[in-house]
């Protein structure tokens, strides 16, 4: 009996394990094995930094050089007995320029909106402007003009991809400035100095090196305009205008933003 149990139980086992085989019986495998991969087929791993926020409250400084410029025109009466034969133009300007190093502080709030960043930004330029110079003209007639303590307010639009940044700003600007004439032939001087407003626009593009520090480089230009007037000149019948001053600085910045700046999806937007 023990020989046809074990016989009949032999057959059975042979019996389900053919069943199983069958075609019409066998155990279907999943997706993954009925349509194999691709042999470059590489699974999708996020990088960590494939989503940065620029939002945010930040502050920071900069280093770079800047080149001021003053000038202003001088007209000169074609009525005049002087003999201005020599001169090419009539209307000769009186140019002062420095370059010097320049840096400063700033602080701003940004906001991250899809593709775009906007913001505004405040910021203390330390780049000072102290020169004196001779008029081409008229002789022993020479000004000096002091300028500083610059400070700004700009709106700031910038479109970002990934850690990079691009921006443009633009705004208004204050600075301290003095305008001095001394005429060293007759004694006679004249002075001005007052808080002058102007405007300012800039480039720049930033990197994120890590979640809340972002380094960057950026140009501005800024200008201003002083009403200054120089001592009577007698028998020598020049007039002087304003004096209009230009500056121009590449800077490089450094920026630290109190918001985390990683995310594990894009940007909020529209």
């Amino acid at each position: 009996m023990g020989f046809r149990r074990a016989l009949m139980l032999a057959g059975t086992s042979l019996l389900w394990g053919l069943s199983m085989a069958a075609p019409g019986q066998a155990h279907k495998p999943t997706d993954t094995f009925e349509h194999p991969p691709p042999d470059d087929y590489v699974p999708y791993e996020p990088s960590g930094f494939f989503a940065y926020n620029w939002g945010g409250v930040y502050i920071g400084g900069s280093l770079g050089l800047g080149h001021s410029l003053a000038q202003s025109t001088q007209v000169v009466n074609e009525d005049t007995f002087l003999d201005f034969s020599s001169l090419s133009n009539r209307n000769l300007g009186f140019e002062q320029s420095e370059t010097s190093l320049t840096g400063g502080v700033h602080a701003g709030w940004q906001k991250h909106w899809g593709r775009f960043v906007y913001g505004v930004e405040a910021g203390v330029s330390l780049q000072r402007f102290d020169t004196t110079t001779e008029s081409p003209i008229v002789p022993k007639l020479f000004r000096s003009v002091e300028l500083g303590d610059i400070l700004s307010l700009t709106a700031r639009l910038g479109y970002t991809d990934g850690r990079w940044l691009a921006y443009a700003k633009g705004g208004v600007i204050s600075a301290q400035i003095d305008v001095s004439y001394n005429d060293r032939f007759t004694g006679l001087s004249t002075s001005t100095g007052d808080r002058e407003i102007g405007w300012t626009a800039g480039v720049g593009i930033d990197y994120a090196l890590t979640q809340n520090l972002f380094l960057g480089v950026e140009y501005n230009f800024l200008h201003f305009r002083a009403e200054a007037s120089a001592p009577p000149i007698p028998d020598f019948p020049v007039q002087i205008g304003p004096v209009d001053i230009d500056i121009q600085n590449v800077v490089v910045r450094l920026s630290y933003r109190f918001q985390p700046g990683f995310c594990c999806a894009s940007p909020g937007g529209p």
